[in-house]
């Protein structure tokens, strides 16, 4: 049972990996129940948005006991969110994200966070409003997801998302059907970096036990980039980055290049 090591409070929906890559969820009392192969070498990793991570030897379970997890909440500010002792003045809002070259359907699995980069073609700094999702249904869906949306600093040293901008879940349940998904995070003070944000996705099973091999909906769309190499990302249950943009080759149109999902955001720069 994961739970918060000052309340005592139950943490839902925090992420449990172990090292070979199994993962799960803790559920809606905090509870979760993962099958152990190596006993006696793996480890155990559990994290969520607002706490410390906890790397726990897999023997402590051995004897089959309840296990509490407790995590403690970070203690450090987040110097991305938008504080001023004055009323800083916008510009007109504006709408950033990949330009629509094609519309290939792209499915998700359970547990793993897509994270874009949104680029800041004015190098200035602004305030994010907005996300937009483009989905597509998923005709043999037997799950719908839940979305847990999260904002990085973009490391350009290691090209890949970087520090949490913003220390909490931010859960959205989507619809399974074709349409673009707008969630509101005006009143959140989330930065818009100089240097573009990255933006993540993570598909969060909110069901509790479901059958092996479910298929869960909806899908992302995606569109091609021809020059972009790398401007998308995967994690399994936090357990690190990896490269998430998928190889594009179109015999038919003679196209070759990368596929990236359709996410962006609405942003207001701040006047000088």
């Amino acid at each position: 049972v994961v739970k918060d090591s000052l309340s005592g409070e139950v943490i839902t929906y925090a992420n449990i990996v172990l090292k070979n890559g199994k993962g799960t969820y803790s559920d809606e009392f905090g509870s979760f129940k993962l099958t152990v192969k190596n006993v006696n070498t793996d480890t155990l990793k559990v994290s969520t948005i607002g706490y410390e991570s906890q790397f726990i030897p897999v023997n402590l379970f051995k004897d089959n006991l309840i296990y509490n997890v407790l995590l403690a909440p970070k203690t450090e500010g987040l110097n991305e969110v938008l504080i001023s002792s004055k009323k800083l003045k916008y510009g007109k809002k504006e709408i950033l994200g990949e330009q629509r070259e094609g519309n290939q359907s792209v499915t998700s699995l359970i547990g793993y966070e897509t994270a874009v980069l949104i680029e800041n073609p004015k190098n200035k700094t602004g305030k994010v409003n907005g996300v937009y999702i483009n989905l597509k249904k998923r005709n043999d869906a037997e799950y719908i997801a839940t979305f847990n949306v999260k904002f990085y600093q973009f490391d350009s040293i290691a090209n890949a998302p970087g520090k949490l901008m913003y220390n909490e879940n931010i859960y959205v349940q989507p619809k399974n059907k074709k349409y673009r998904l707008w969630v509101n995070v005006e009143g959140f003070g989330i930065l818009f970096p100089k240097n573009g944000i990255c933006v993540g996705i993570e598909m969060v099973n909110t069901h509790g036990k479901v059958k092996k091999y479910a298929y869960f909906g909806p899908m992302y769309r995606y569109t091609f980039t021809e020059e972009k190499t790398l401007q998308t990302w995967s994690n399994y249950h936090n357990s690190g980055w990896r490269d998430g943009s998928i190889e594009y080759k179109n015999p038919k149109r003679t196209k070759v290049g990368v596929l990236n999902p359709m996410i962006g955001v609405e942003v207001e720069y701040i006047l000088e």
